[in-house]
């Protein structure tokens, strides 16, 4: 065991080239400076960082709140502008650190704007913030190169491979359910809706296509990261990812995740891929002559990103902990890669029942929720607390004080719609531990 143990740890420190994590902090960087620019350039910020009235928090940040509209389009800029320092390389560790810290900050603004991308993100972001992906390929090696180096420890390039291949590894378990495998739910609604389109558009009708389309996901979800590591199937594995984040890009409205992720697979490529692609067209003499030595990294780094990956091993796994579908109940879903397994939609109204003179008060989440919102808290337990929990503190305002109870109907996957949450429950108060209704 020990002499196991102790090969393990030299391969771990064993140099490797810093070029393929250069430049995957390059294509990232990219990617991100495009997909804010586009996020001002629609006008969601002020639609959906400014203008609600109420904003769902996470229970850790509850104290987390917009700027106003001015500064909130001063935020957004200057995170295209660390985006792109990032890219390049220009002030590299003060343009990772503002990244991270500034678009984690967006993130936990409305926990109904929650999607798997922009947590991965902020995980890649931080990531990049500690390690040595600006000391080649970049502005500042060009600027001063002494800085310059052309070998990380192994572990470096590691800690992101092992994230990266947790998102596919638990994205393809989440997939080997009932639903999914057996039903071919959520595709096969979501396939039958693009059944317009031109030339394939009749087969997205046929219940096969579904069925087919379920099963190959969830073989790529949980092989490709074999294939990208093994080179006798490389090159096939990387025409895989690109061919199916692609379609998957063209026909589901997913944001950024596509090609997020195609970027993101790079380095699951060998460390000197970069520089191999540029000899091709004979560049790599210009940026092969770097400083040999290895990247130094401080103490504490190594245990902190050991911890980082055993969280991110357990946190997935918390939703299997209760008895009720995370899908369904809303607990332990979000952060465990559980990409595009439930099609949950639903319908929420609250009773406000004044404690004093019982008088009673029906209030419509759509007084007070944007649409997005409205959306968002019908398919998740905890936002129609806080929805209830804010009709409650309005008409506390008014002089009154009330119990709100939610009456909340959902489906998820196809089924009937259910009864979400008990309606004799008031939402105020200490919730018993059956306050949300079991699906089956």
């Amino acid at each position: 065991m020990t002499a196991a143990m102790r090969r393990v740890h030299d391969s771990l420190k064993q140099p490797v080239d810093l070029a393929s994590l250069a430049a995957f902090r390059a294509l990232f960087g990219l990617v991100m400076a495009g997909a804010l620019l586009r996020f001002m350039l629609r006008g969601w910020v002020q639609r959906f960082l400014v203008e609600p009235e109420l904003h769902f928090t996470f229970a850790a940040f509850r104290a987390i709140r917009p700027w106003s509209a001015p500064w909130m389009q001063l935020h957004c800029a200057v995170l295209v502008l660390a985006a792109l320092g990032v890219a390049f390389g220009c002030a590299y560790r003060l343009c990772s650190l503002v990244f991270f810290l500034g678009f984690t900050y967006l993130e936990l603004i409305d926990k109904s704007l929650y999607l798997n991308h922009y947590y991965l993100v902020s995980l890649l972001a931080g990531l990049l913030c500690v390690l040595p992906a600006g000391r080649a390929f970049s502005v500042d090696a060009w600027r001063n190169p002494r800085r310059a180096l052309s070998l990380t420890p192994a572990w470096a390039l590691l800690v992101v491979r092992l994230q990266v291949g947790l998102v596919y590894l638990f994205a393809g378990v989440a997939k080997l359910n009932h639903d999914w495998l057996f039903e071919a739910q959520p595709l096969r609604t979501w396939l039958a809706a693009r059944s317009d389109w031109p030339l394939v558009g009749g087969w997205f009708a046929w219940p096969e296509a579904a069925f087919v389309a379920s099963w190959l996901g969830a073989a790529f979800d949980l092989g490709i990261v074999a294939l990208l590591l093994v080179a006798r199937t490389r090159a096939i594995g990387f025409l895989l990812v690109v061919a199916f984040h692609t379609l998957t890009g063209l026909l589901f409205p997913i944001g950024i995740f596509p090609w997020l992720m195609t970027v993101a697979a790079t380095v699951l490529l060998p460390p000197e891929w970069p520089r191999a692609w540029l000899a091709r067209f004979r560049l790599g003499s210009r940026v092969a002559q770097t400083k040999a030595a290895v990247w130094r990294a401080p103490r504490w780094l190594a245990p902190l990103l050991a911890l980082h990956c055993v969280v991110q091993l357990l946190l997935p796994l918390r939703q299997h902990w209760g008895h009720t579908p995370s899908a369904w109940s809303g607990e332990g879903f979000n952060f465990a890669w559980n990409v595009m397994v439930a099609e949950k939609s639903g319908a929420v109204s609250f009773r406000a029942v004044d404690r004093r003179s019982n008088e009673l008060i029906r209030v419509r989440p759509s007084s007070f929720l944007a649409r997005f919102q409205e959306v968002a808290m019908a398919q998740d337990p905890d936002l129609v607390r806080q929805g209830a929990i804010f009709v409650a503190d309005r008409l506390r305002r008014q002089g009154r004080d009330v119990a709100v109870y939610a009456d909340a109907v959902a489906s998820l996957n196809g089924r009937p719609a259910r009864v979400l949450i008990d309606p004799t429950v008031d939402l105020t108060g200490p919730l018993p531990p059956t306050w949300i209704r079991p699906l089956e």
